[in-house]
């Protein structure tokens, strides 16, 4: 199975970037076949939400998977009234719903919620990401939308 793992975070004020991978357990055992960032540029909110879903709706559709997970903001232990969570959110919902117009089987998830369809908790599916991306030669940056993709392989 083909399934790739998204993850959106605030790299920089108001600039979210999302990580997509896409990992296949075809030979018994989880491997990246690609990686790939996509940041945005310094332009309103529309515009930016827009170019990201195009852009990964695009990306899908070449990269022919079966399955897509994308790992959104876990549950913050206090409410914040900050505009970093709610631009990751909004970017999460504008790619989400840009993946599920190309792949029907999209799920999305915290990382606890990705951690137990891993079989573990988010610590260990996490662990298990950043092992995967060290054998490959990719940045952690990673880590997040790997994790994604390993609990998408194992989903049932």
């Amino acid at each position: 199975m083909r399934v790739a793992g998204i993850a959106v975070e605030l790299v920089s004020p108001h600039r979210p970037t999302t990580w997509l991978v896409v990992l296949n357990d075809a030979s018994g055992s989880a491997s990246l076949e690609t990686s790939v960032p996509f940041p945005t540029a310094a332009t309103d909110l529309a515009t930016q939400l827009h170019d990201t879903a195009t852009a990964v709706r695009s990306r899908l559709k070449g990269l022919a998977v079966d399955r897509v997970v994308l790992r959104r903001a876990d549950f913050p232990p206090r409410p914040s009234k900050k505009e970093g969570p709610r631009l990751r959110l909004l970017m999460e919902g504008a790619v989400v719903s840009a993946a599920r117009s190309v792949v029907v089987d999209t799920r999305v998830g915290t990382g606890q919620d990705t951690g137990t369809w891993f079989g573990s908790d988010k610590a260990g599916v996490d662990s298990a990401s950043s092992a995967l991306l060290s054998a490959a030669g990719v940045s952690n940056d990673y880590v997040e939308a790997t994790s994604a993709g390993l609990a998408g392989l194992k989903a049932p």
